[in-house]
C-alpha cells in the first residue's frame, strides 16, 4: 500500500470505512492554492502537529510531516491530476492524487478514498 501522510491517510480511511468561496483561478495561482482543512478547528493546529491544516501551493503542497513536490500538474475544468514526490515523515515516495472543486469545497482523492476540505480564513 502506498504510504501518504499519516493524517491524511487516516482521515481518508475514515471516511471510506478501513467558510471561503473558493478562490478564482489564474494562471500563477491555480483554485487549489490556499490553506485547507477537513474541519474549522483544524486551521488553527501549527503545522508542527498532528492534524495542520494542508497548505497548498501551485507545485507543493505541505502538512505537519509530509512535504510534496508536484511532478506534474494536468487540469481539467475544476480539477487537477498531480503526479508528485513526497518525504513523508523522512520516506521518500511517489503519489497520484486529484484535486477538484466542488463549490466552496476541495476534495483530494486517492483512488476510491477521497477527504472534503474547506478552505481556512
Amino acid at each position: 500500500m502506498r504510504h501518504i501522510h499519516i493524517g491524511l491517510y487516516a482521515a481518508l480511511m475514515a471516511v471510506s470505512g478501513t467558510a471561503a468561496l473558493a478562490a478564482p483561478s489564474t494562471s500563477a495561482n491555480p483554485a487549489y492554492v490556499g490553506t485547507w482543512a477537513a474541519n474549522p478547528a483544524a486551521c488553527k493546529v501549527p503545522q508542527d502537529r498532528q492534524g495542520a491544516p494542508m497548505v497548498l501551493r501551485r507545485k507543493r503542497y505541505d502538512q505537519h510531516e509530509a512535504h510534496c513536490a508536484f511532478k506534474s500538474v494536468r487540469r481539467s475544468s475544476n480539477a487537477w491530476w498531480v503526479s508528485a514526490q513526497c518525504l513523508v515523515e523522512g520516506s521518500k515516495q511517489a503519489d497520484r492524487f486529484t484535486l477538484r472543486l466542488k463549490g466552496d469545497t476541495l476534495v483530494m482523492a486517492h483512488g476510491k478514498n477521497a477527504i472534503s476540505m474547506k478552505r481556512c480564513r
